[in-house]
């Protein structure tokens, strides 16, 4: 099993973990981490490696982060200096709910293509899909 890691600011990546557990259940070697106003950078890091080695299996570890440039993503670049892992920037529900589902069935670097993939797929303005939705039903009924 893949074990995953979200680094964030403050408690995003734990509030996603709840938000999962309404979803799919109680998870395993799954771990978040938020950085807090007046943490140490360096105990930020020392942290994150030792959940990599709390929750890496075997098989891997996939780590998120909420965006490029934050502090949270500049310490999990410095963690793949020392222990090589692959990680996705702008976490969001979809692309967990897919890392969750599959990370027993494929390898690490094909969860997290899959979940790039998912994650921006599920961008999407709301109004563009209920008029799409509308224009379907419209067709449907000639």
């Amino acid at each position: 099993m893949i074990g995953i890691i979200i680094a964030t600011h403050a408690d995003l990546g734990q509030e996603l973990i709840q938000a999962i557990t309404l979803i799919l259940g109680k998870q395993s070697n799954l771990k978040a981490i938020g950085l807090k106003h007046g943490d140490s950078i360096e105990t930020f890091e020392q942290k994150l490696l030792g959940l990599f080695d709390e929750i890496d299996t075997g098989n891997g570890v996939l780590g998120f982060c909420d965006f490029l440039g934050g502090t949270p993503a500049n310490t999990l670049m410095r963690c793949m200096k020392k222990k090589y892992f692959p990680c996705i920037t702008g976490v969001n529900m979809p692309m967990l709910i897919e890392a969750l589902t599959n990370r027993e069935s494929i390898s690490v670097e094909e969860l997290k293509d899959r979940c790039i993939i998912i994650g921006t797929n599920s961008i999407l303005s709301l109004k563009n899909v209920i008029e799409e939705a509308e224009q379907q039903n419209t067709e449907e009924e000639f």
